[in-house]
């Protein structure tokens, strides 16, 4: 039987979208877990939110760990870049000496719920969201691999959170559905080309957060309703739940490098009953 990983070392950690959510509750279950001299460095939008977060760790986390917060809009082209060239200019500046390296990439938006897929015609507006939801997290892998893919004596992750979106057509989910369906299909690629890399694809369920709130944002009356029924269930999880069971998922190591992993499948919970 293969041995988990203890997650209780020296841990550089990357997670995008920290600000609040699943994003806020996975950097603190990350933090709980990760062994002292371990670095955060997290990522939203809201510089407020982030720094919410970092207080939340540092008030419930008795650990020796720095935390880093940078605001940046993954949607601006600039914000973006600066985002990459301050955290990973900062990682080559420390040289930092990690047993395990991390990348979460939690960020992502909705779309414009309240058109049709005929009513979405703004090229800008379907460019940034691309960039957010697709370009962002495909740059920031391969800086990641480019920084750490060849040092053959640290632990490497690379997590994106996914959705039954990106398989399962439903309307007015047009451009989610797409970004998570081509993420997908990237980072799977990214475990074929680097087998010294650990990818998951984590299907988060559903869970109760702001974002799954604005899926009532939807034009259709249809699919508002099912939100409103999953919302009922007791399969409808609370972000700290959903966050600790894939970092377990991580520490169990039982996936094959590219494959989906869904939270419900972690924690034994049956969604078909």
């Amino acid at each position: 039987m293969k041995m988990p990983l203890s997650l209780r070392v020296p841990t550089l950690g990357i997670v995008t979208g920290a600000s609040r959510g699943i994003g806020r509750a996975i950097a603190l279950q990350l933090a709980k877990r990760i062994g002292p001299s371990s670095s955060l460095y997290l990522t939203a939008r809201s510089k407020q939110g982030l720094e919410e977060t970092a207080h939340v760790i540092s008030k419930e986390v008795n650990n020796n760990i720095d935390i880093t917060c940078i605001s940046s809009d993954l949607s601006n082209e600039k914000s973006a870049t600066k985002l990459t060239d301050n955290l990973f200019g900062d990682l080559r500046k420390r040289k930092p000496d990690f047993s395990h390296a991390i990348l979460v990439h939690n960020a992502a938006t909705l779309g414009p719920l309240g058109k049709y897929s005929r009513e979405v015609s703004d090229a800008g507006d379907i460019q940034n969201y691309c960039l957010l939801n697709i370009t962002s997290p495909i740059v920031l892998t391969s800086l990641f691999l480019q920084l750490f893919g060849e040092n053959s004596g640290l632990r490497k992750t690379v997590v994106q959170l996914t959705s039954r979106s990106g398989v399962l057509p439903q309307k007015t989910m047009h451009l989610y559905g797409m970004g998570k369906a081509a993420r997908d299909m990237y980072f799977r690629v990214v475990a074929l080309e680097e087998p010294q890399v650990k990818v998951m694809n984590f299907n988060p369920g559903f869970v109760n957060t702001e974002m799954f709130s604005g899926l009532q944002g939807s034009v259709d009356a249809d699919f508002r309703a099912s939100r409103i029924f999953l919302s009922e269930q007791s399969y409808f999880l609370k972000p700290e739940e959903s966050a600790g069971a894939m970092l377990t998922a991580v520490e169990e190591d039982k996936f094959e490098s590219g494959a989906t992993v869904l939270s419900y499948d972690v924690m034994d919970i049956d969604i078909t009953k």
